[in-house]
């Protein structure tokens, strides 16, 4: 997966996302019912794709600070813990137990890295340019608001993972068709072929029916034959012509 470069950093840059950093270790600080409203406000169900998102963890992190965040996450969000919000805690708190599943993987965790430094990359470019046009215009640069750089990363990282998601969903519909199709062809030949079974076996069990049927036609046949053969043989006397005196 090719990714975007990100702008050369300067002190500028390290100082903007540093700040991003102090906030999104601030925001990570939530009570139970903040991390609830987080993981149900609009858009999550495709933020929420993104598993460092959904633990508040940096793609940085380490495995022990992966496990340490999920495990106060999973403590915050556990439906016992929430009588008063029973049903959306649960929904949080599975959203939680998936984000941290695939995290474990290697494979999975270094493919959200990837999907999530493009996102970052692009992000920046983005505020590079408009840095760049205002200062062709001879505008002053446009104000870069640390607070929402994580949303808008988020946002694009999400973006690529729904778009994935949806071509997934539709080679999946499209193999669920297929096999759909397949099982009511094969489910349609093994009627046909049962039939056909069905059939041979009725027509072998009146054979003797069939047999039987033919022999008395047969004799009934002969019988006539007999019959006419006996007729045809027999010739009734000449009548003699009557005699006067």
């Amino acid at each position: 997966m090719a990714t975007t470069e990100a702008p050369k950093p300067t002190e500028e840059w390290n100082s903007f996302l540093s700040q991003v950093k102090a906030i999104e270790k601030k925001d990570s600080n939530m009570t139970s019912d903040q991390q609830i409203d987080r993981l149900h406000k609009p858009g999550a169900k495709y933020l929420n794709l993104n598993p460092f998102y959904v633990l508040q963890v940096d793609p940085d992190a380490t495995e022990d600070e992966v496990k340490k965040q999920y495990r106060r996450l999973s403590i915050l969000l556990h439906p016992d813990k929430n009588h008063n919000n029973r049903d959306r805690a649960t929904s949080a708190f599975e959203v939680v137990s998936k984000a941290n599943k695939l995290l474990q993987e290697k494979e999975t965790s270094d493919k959200f890295k990837l999907i999530l430094a493009d996102a970052k990359n692009r992000v920046l470019k983005m505020m590079e340019d408009k840095r760049k046009e205002a200062k062709c215009k001879g505008l002053p640069p446009p104000v870069e608001d640390p607070s929402k750089f994580s949303h808008l990363v988020n946002v694009m990282a999400s973006k690529q993972l729904a778009d994935y998601e949806i071509r997934r969903g539709d080679k999946d519909k499209k193999e669920q068709q297929e096999k759909k199709r397949e099982s009511d062809a094969a489910e349609e030949s093994a009627k046909r072929l049962k039939k056909l079974e069905d059939d041979k076996k009725k027509w072998e069990e009146s054979r003797e029916e069939r047999v039987t049927t033919w022999k008395d036609f047969q004799m009934k046949g002969e019988k006539k034959k007999k019959k006419k053969h006996m007729l045809g043989t027999f010739k009734p006397p000449k009548p003699r012509l009557e005699e006067r005196n």
